[in-house]
């Protein structure tokens, strides 16, 4: 059974964002702000985010002019916090992306280790919604989870 994630409740912290990546460091910061915890403790949550983010971006109309995405976070247990991004569906005339992990990338390629850095750095992750709809992408981290001793990402 697929984890949702709440739409709303106590404890939600909830922003919308354009669709301008020039915005990215306005939204770490909202996030590092969300999260209250010391900066090395946030850093997943925040590579995790801006991941996600990146990929509603640049597979989505969340990406075109006057795109938005909206990022959820809450506290969950004691140490494991949920974020979650939502994108705008996909652009007109565009192929539906859904979020996959994808074969081991090439060491020497540009992109393609987004969703791999996800899977790291996260307990769990998932989507939800319909194809051809907005999606919305989510993790469950655990920030006080010890580092992976190779990060192949």
């Amino acid at each position: 059974m697929p984890h949702r994630f709440p739409s709303g409740g106590t404890g939600t912290r909830t922003a919308f964002f354009g669709s301008q990546p020039s915005q990215s460091a306005q939204i770490r910061s909202w996030c590092q702000r969300g999260v209250r915890l010391p900066a090395h403790r946030a850093f997943p949550v925040l590579v995790v985010v801006s991941e996600l983010v990146a990929n509603a971006w640049l597979h989505s109309a969340s990406g075109a002019e006057c795109g938005r995405v909206r990022i959820q976070m809450r506290h969950l247990l004691e140490r494991v916090l949920l974020v979650a991004v939502t994108d705008d569906g996909p652009r007109p005339g565009q192929t539906v992306c859904l979020p996959r992990l994808t074969p081991e990338a090439d060491a020497l390629a540009t992109c393609g280790r987004g969703l791999r850095l996800v899977d790291r750095l996260s307990v769990e992750w998932g989507w939800d919604g319909e194809p051809g709809r907005p999606l919305t992408v989510w993790a469950h981290i655990d920030p006080y989870a010890p580092a992976h001793e190779s990060v192949e990402a």
